[in-house]
């Protein structure tokens, strides 16, 4: 245990050491609340910020684990970080869940900082029940985020690819899931393909429950769905883990 936890705080130091990470999961996020509020400009400018930020917040805690997580897993593997690990008398799946609860304090971190923005700065309110009820769904978001991550940074030779990879799975998902725009505004197609993306489910779990403290009326479908990409997302990470570099 005391292993564990030694490795799990060496994880976090080496994320929050990197000026590029800090940027994309804490600045870029504040950003984008920033550049919603200042465009929406109407009268009800907490109402609508009060259903924006937890769609900044999913879509972001979605961003860390697709492409920060995999590019830094994958740039580890790259300059023989786990190689010089796997010397050790730590194992993969030891590894793994340092690394990945790390991401998961480091994602948190960055829940608080956007639901502090929307509070303070946006007059967003939020009860005692709000906050309960979010955070379980936002630990569910976090970790299915990063277990797919895995399996991105699995596949991908250098960090470079992950990162490319991992944007191309969010980007998909990122106008088509609830997170940012309506799905109803979206073709018929996309309707029906939409709810069966892990994007949509973090929506639909984090959104109800974050702004204004009920459970989405198909809460246990959308989490039965998001343990379905987690528990697959680990089997696939698991299988393809390794302690040295992939070659191109």
């Amino acid at each position: 245990m005391y292993r564990f936890f030694i490795l799990t705080k060496a994880m976090f130091l080496i994320h929050i050491r990197d000026w590029s990470l800090l940027f994309w999961n804490f600045a870029f996020p504040v950003l984008l609340m920033v550049l919603y509020g200042a465009v929406f400009s109407g009268d009800d400018l907490s109402g609508f910020m009060a259903w924006m930020m937890p769609g900044v917040l999913a879509g972001n805690l979605m961003a860390f684990g697709l492409i920060s997580s995999s590019s830094m897993m994958t740039e580890l593997r790259a300059k023989g970080v786990l190689r010089r690990l796997q010397a050790s008398p730590i194992s993969s799946s030891l590894l793994l869940g340092a690394y990945i609860l790390a991401n998961v304090a480091m994602a948190l971190s960055t829940a608080v900082v956007v639901i502090v923005v929307g509070v303070t700065a946006y007059g967003v309110t939020l009860q005692p029940l709000n906050i309960l009820l979010a955070l379980p769904m936002i630990v569910i978001t976090v970790v299915t985020s990063i277990a797919l991550g895995q399996v991105i940074s699995g596949v991908a030779p250098r960090a470079g690819a992950a990162v490319a990879i991992g944007q191309l799975v969010y980007f998909a998902q990122l106008f088509i899931t609830d997170l940012f725009m309506p799905i109803e505004m979206m073709p018929d197609w996309v309707q029906r393909i939409g709810p069966w993306l892990p994007g949509y489910a973090m929506a639909h779990l984090v959104r109800p429950a974050l702004a204004e403290g009920v459970l989405n009326a198909n809460w246990l479908q959308h989490l039965l769905l998001l343990a379905v990409y987690t528990a697959t997302a680990l089997i696939l990470a698991a299988r393809l883990f390794k302690w040295e570099a992939r070659t191109a």
